[in-house]
């Protein structure tokens, strides 16, 4: 054994042994151990992850719940008991961890060990020692299963569609299992951009807003799952084939198309390409008249559904058959409302204010315009919006709901403003759950619904089951995979936030928050010059940067430490055109990575008062674990009717 290898395995055995001293501190953790062994916590990690392969808060956790493994198996005390003894604050939060770890709950370790008493040993003969593994707990889990196990879980899954029927039709049922809410079917399809064939290039919001509405009339379409547009919006010039672009976005079906506007007259030409085979299955012509424009999107969207074989219900002929406004001319308005609410280079988004309002002068009964300026007052001050801005938002949204409350849009909007200003936590789950049964495959909504259970919940399992799903839905969504990534965070599962961020990466490089991600990955992971390097990387693409000298050198002076303290010195002196402080909630969470848990907590305090749109992210954010047991940290949940860590809850009507 080699010198180096013999202190590595010292350094191990000294860090087990401060944990083992420290066994039933809850408050023992990853700022404790390394100064314990008077190590900053960045060469703790990569200390621990060179020879263990996890980090630093995983090693400590693991000894933990192995430590718990052996009293059980000893059986010293109830498995409450145990939790406490082995620094577990919430049984509740021991327990999951607990099955995560071994693949079954701390109450079946008795029935599972081979040394208990009697009564127990006759059912657990046959039974091997609990595996260490989540993959031998899988394999282990397979073996156990038998034809009984079969029956259950078909009339399980006969239960649950009973169930969904009821979830939607009866408002007074309490508990849903949102997972459940979407099913994949059978048939996939794209809508790719359609060209803009008008003499003026100006109707380009136009031939944007019939793709729109062609794919939200066959999204109301079962049997069929229309890929998100984010994911087909890449491949609406490309010289790829049918079979390529099918390949590439995991569809079987491709639609294009080109939309020409002239005076008071449209001509939209559409086609529907079978991409396992490359073949065009269908292709017709539409001329019309600009005020039929209802009816055709409507003649559209039932002719592509008859020739993929689709029988449409009453119910959904009559919603694709609805009529927003008899206004043409307001309608006209909102598609340019729509088309610039998300521009923001040259504040072009603001067009998007006057048009809706320009839209709802003409038809104030018209709802969708109330809704697009709902969504512009919440995004346009992203990521603080402002009081004012809140207000207006939810006015408008109310309103759009008073005139058609069939829309999910507004309720996702209502969402997030229970969530990030009202703080109504149960208002804000309502809403999610209402845009979802309106919508049961909006991408926005399912991550929506994800965040909250992930955040205010807690329940990182069903929100993982919401997330995979839309991944179906939205396979080359930038926003879908920051957002995975965001959660294998919150888990400490750093290598599936790093495989997310970079396939966030891929999809668009430029974009600042998967490199974020990616950095805090490799400090989690001990791999800090590559974690600098990714942020200088992204960074120097913006030829206006001129920080990435100054944070290279301040990680040459500091490491990682000096990094967070550089970057803290920018966010607190950043200010925007309007003078406004950009982001309380950013600066708490280097705080707290700091380890200087008084700041973090003054910072969290800012964040509160000014109502910092990820302010509800606090009680499970990886940055705030080791304020957990902080008393005033736990003060500020209690303020927030977040409670503590003594229980957990499933997502609730």
């Amino acid at each position: 054994m080699s010198n180096q290898q013999s202190l590595d395995d010292a350094f191990i055995k000294k860090a087990t042994d401060l944990i083992e001293a420290n066994l039933e501190n809850e408050q023992f953790g990853v700022n404790e151990l390394s100064e314990a062994l008077g190590v900053s916590r960045s060469q703790l990690h990569r200390k621990l992850n060179a020879h263990t392969g996890k980090s630093t808060s995983q090693f400590i956790r693991e000894y933990r719940l192995e430590k718990a493994m052996e009293l059980l198996q000893n059986n010293v005390a109830t498995a409450s008991e145990i939790a406490y003894r082995v620094g577990f604050s919430s049984p509740t939060y021991f327990n999951t961890r607990f099955s995560e770890y071994y693949g079954y709950p701390p109450g079946e370790v008795k029935y599972r060990n081979p040394n208990a008493s009697d009564d127990s040993a006759g059912k657990s003969s046959e039974i091997k020692e609990p595996p260490h593994t989540r993959k031998d707990a899988k394999a282990e889990n397979r073996k156990s299963f038998n034809r009984k196990n079969t029956i259950i879980a078909v009339f399980g899954g006969l239960l649950i569609i009973a169930l969904l029927y009821f979830i939607f039709n009866k408002p007074e049922e309490k508990d849903i299992i949102i997972s459940e809410v979407v099913e994949i079917p059978e048939k996939t399809l794209a809508v790719l951009p359609f060209k803009n064939l008008s003499d003026d290039a100006g109707n380009e919001y136009f031939v944007d807003g019939m793709r729109d509405d062609i794919i939200n009339h066959l999204s109301k379409i079962n049997g069929i799952l229309i890929k998100s547009r984010q994911t087909s919006d890449g491949y609406g010039s490309s010289d790829l084939s049918g079979l390529e672009i099918g390949k590439a976005l995991e569809v079987d079906y491709l639609i294009n198309g080109s939309v020409q506007k002239h005076g008071d007259r449209i001509k939209i030409i559409v086609h529907l390409i079978n991409t396992k085979n490359d073949t065009h299955l269908w292709s017709k012509d539409f001329n019309r008249e600009f005020k039929d424009i209802f009816n055709l999107e409507k003649e559209i969207s039932t002719d592509i559904a008859t020739e993929l074989n689709l029988v449409l219900s009453p119910d959904e002929l009559q919603e694709i058959a609805k009529i927003p406004t008899n206004s043409i001319e307001a309608y006209n308005l909102y598609l340019k409302g729509n088309y610039f609410l998300f521009e923001f280079e040259n504040d072009r988004y603001k067009l998007s204010e006057k048009y809706y309002k320009e839209s709802m002068a003409l038809d104030p009964e018209f709802a969708l315009p109330y809704a697009g300026l709902a969504m512009y007052h919440l995004y346009k001050d992203w990521p603080t919006p402002t009081e004012e801005g809140y207000k207006k938002a939810k006015e408008y949204v109310l309103k759009a709901l008073e005139l058609d409350n069939s829309l999910p849009e507004p309720y996702l909007v209502l969402a997030r403003i229970h969530i990030e200003y009202d703080m109504d936590w149960d208002a804000g789950g309502k809403a999610f759950k209402k845009a979802i049964s309106i919508d049961p495959k909006s991408p926005d909504g399912l991550l929506g619904v994800a965040r909250y259970l992930t955040y205010i919940k807690g329940d990182f399992s069903e929100a993982r089951k919401l997330v995979d799903k839309v991944k179906l839905i939205a396979p080359l969504s930038y926003y879908v995979y920051t957002t995975s990534a965001e959660f294998y965070l919150a888990e400490e599962n750093y290598n599936m936030a790093l495989r997310d961020a970079l396939k966030a990466k891929e999809i668009d490089y430029k974009n600042a928050w998967a490199p974020w991600i990616i950095f805090l990955a490799h400090i989690e992971t001990g791999k800090e010059n590559m974690a600098v390097e990714e942020l200088a990387e992204n960074w120097r693409l913006d030829a206006d940067n001129n920080n990435v000298e100054p944070m290279l050198k301040a990680f040459e002076k500091e490491g990682i430490p000096g990094v967070f303290r550089w970057i803290i010195n920018l966010d607190i002196n950043f200010k925007d055109k309007e003078g406004t402080l950009h982001n309380a909630y950013w600066i708490a969470q280097k705080f707290a990575f700091l380890g200087e848990h008084e700041k973090a907590i003054e910072w969290l305090n800012i964040a509160y008062k000014r109502r910092s749109s990820e302010f509800y992210r606090v009680k499970y954010d990886q940055f705030f674990m080791d304020l957990r047991t902080h008393p005033d940290f736990l003060e500020l949940l209690k303020k927030m009717n977040l409670g503590d860590y003594t229980h957990s809850s499933t997502f609730k009507k």
